[in-house]
Formats: C-alpha cells, structure tokens, sequence
C-alpha cells in the first residue's frame, strides 16, 4: 500500500523556502528547497522501497507528526458505487453514460471498476468494460480536492494492469482537455467522426485519411492531435461530431 500526504496536509513554495501547513491542526512547517523533489514523491503516493535513505527520514518524520496517509486502490464494493457515481457527477462536465447503465456494466464486470481511497475515503474513480476487441476505458474522474496529484495516472495505470491479463489493447475516447493526459500516457489517436446520413456523406470527407467507415462514422489517421484541430475541422462540418479515440497495446 502506498503512502501520501494527509488530506489536510498543503505545501507550497516561497521566494526562499518550502512551507508545509496542516490545515486542520494549525500544524506549520519550514524545509528546504532540496525537500522539494521527495515531498512532490510522496504527495503523488509512494512506496517506502521506492525513496532512498534521506528520502525515507523524511517520510518517517511526517509519519510521526501524522501527516501521512495511506494510498489504496482496489476494486469498488457495491455500497460504494453510490459514492463513486456522485465524484462523475460532479467533477465531469459531460456524462456520456448514465447511472443506471453503468450500474448494469458493474454487475458484469465489477473487475473493470476501480477506486482509489486516501485512508479508506474513496477520492477517485475509473471504470470500463469490453467492447468487440478490446477494453474501453468508460469514465475517470478525482475529486477536485485531490487532483494535480497524479492519482488519474495511478488509476489508469492499475486499470491497464487488470486489462493486460485478458485483453491486448484498451481504447477510451477523450474530451478536448484531457488529451494531453493520454498523450503523456503512451496511448496514439485516431479521430472519429460522427454524422447523420441526411447532413453528410463519407465523400465529404474525402480530404481526410480515412481508415474506417460505417454508414454514419468514419475513423481517420492523424499523425498528432489537438484542440486546434478539433475546432478547425467543427467549423467546417459543423453538423457532425469530432472525438480522439486513444488506443494503448497492453
């Protein structure tokens, strides 16, 4: 089990020192900037066996003023699910999938569907389930008060973890801001575009490298991806739907 910064545990950076607050217990601290490389380690959640002597004093130092929790992440239980719904609910702007369907996806395939928990509260959420040949990613989201914590990568990574025993690659489609996330993760785009018979054809897109075409839906090539892109290709087709699936080999 990993360990983290405490939930009331904040830190920055002055013109000359690191100060470190417990917020809830008025508890303030000083350090050096050669603390900052260890601190950031831990705040992201580490493994004891992961920092080096100096590094685990510090740990040991914290753990003593009570400033440390414990990073778990596990599969959800059922009286959780509640809990895990309300963090999508609030901290994603769209909800491409309601409540009630994902609540039939969990009782398929509650393997797909992980939490991670700051000292047993559930703080963040990913889930998914099989599609055709591979593994979609459904939703991810942390609550606000613990991102820019690298705890999405941490999920992500677990999730790929479960996905490699059974499925050779994972695919999950993205909203505009989390495109670089997926970018940093390894994980290579294709757009997809999507259109109603009456506005559009597959000719319409010819300028496009197509790779795959349905009668409603076209997946295209693209050597890199950006919101830049997506806005100039909206503004020409103004009646279909443009989304970067990303795609990881497990």
């Amino acid at each position: 089990m990993a360990k983290t910064l405490s939930k009331h545990v904040k830190w920055r950076k002055d013109k000359e020192q690191i100060l470190i607050c417990d917020c809830k217990r008025l508890i303030d601290l000083k350090m050096p900037f050669e603390f900052e490389k260890v601190i950031k380690k831990i705040e992201r959640g580490i493994n004891e066996d992961e920092l080096n002597d100096k590094e685990k004093l510090l740990l040991s130092d914290f753990e003593k003023l009570k400033m440390i929790s414990n990073l778990e992440l596990r599969q959800i239980r059922k009286n959780e699910f509640g809990k895990a719904m309300e963090i999508l609910s609030n901290e994603l702007k769209v909800r491409v999938r309601d409540n009630d369907f994902l609540s039939q996806k969990f009782k398929e395939f509650p393997q797909f569907f992980i939490g991670i928990f700051l000292d047993k509260e559930l703080i963040g959420f990913i889930c998914g389930f099989p599609r055709e040949d591979y593994l979609l990613i459904s939703e991810l989201a942390i609550d606000s008060k613990f991102q820019d914590r690298s705890f999405g990568k941490r999920l992500i990574e677990y999730f790929e973890k479960i996905a490699k025993k059974n499925y050779d690659k994972i695919n999950v489609g993205v909203q505009d801001e989390t495109i670089k996330f997926y970018k940093k993760l390894g994980y290579k785009p294709f757009l997809l575009i999507q259109y109603k018979k009456r506005d559009y054809s597959v000719e319409d897109f010819s300028n496009l490298k197509i790779l795959n075409h349905g009668p409603e839906s076209i997946e295209v090539q693209v050597k890199d991806c950006n919101k830049k892109h997506l806005e100039r290709l909206r503004e020409g087709y103004s009646k279909a739907s443009f989304q970067y699936i990303f795609t990881k080999k497990t």
